[in-house]
This record gives C-alpha cells, structure tokens and sequence, in this order.
C-alpha cells in the first residue's frame, strides 16, 4: 500500500508528489478535514528586493537555459 498526500481543490486531487503506478490499480481515496494553516500577510517591501536586477537584459534563451538546469538540479 502507498500512501500519497494532495490537495482538493472542489473538482481535482493533486497529488503533492508523482505517482507511478502500474495500469488498473485500486485506488481508495480518504477525504480528511485537516485545517490548513493560515497564511500570513505579506507586505510588497519584503519580497520587492528581489525584483531588483542591474546587467545586461537576459534573453528568453537565457531563462529557458536556466530553467533547464534548474529541473535536472532539482531530479539529482
């Protein structure tokens, strides 16, 4: 048996990690009414510092190249 966590948003569960399952596997599905932590507010001067950029504008070549290498950082 295996034991994944998601969340419910009114119309789909998403899973908070991959599942690899073979083909027809019986899936039990338990609803638990757990509180979710309320979230605290942020103000735009704690997150505004890092908006802050000085060099040269980056390319769209240059962000999907850093996007690419930030994935196979994350998978390794």
């Amino acid at each position: 048996m295996k034991t994944v966590g998601g969340i419910y948003d009114g119309k789909l569960i998403k899973p908070l990690e991959p599942l690899h399952m073979p083909a027809n596997v019986r899936v039990i599905i338990t609803f638990l009414d757990v509180p979710r932590p309320a979230l605290r507010r942020t103000r735009i001067e704690d997150v505004a510092g890092c908006l802050a950029y000085r060099g040269a504008p980056k390319s769209l070549a240059d962000m999907e190249q850093a996007i690419k290498k930030g994935v196979q950082e994350h998978r390794s």
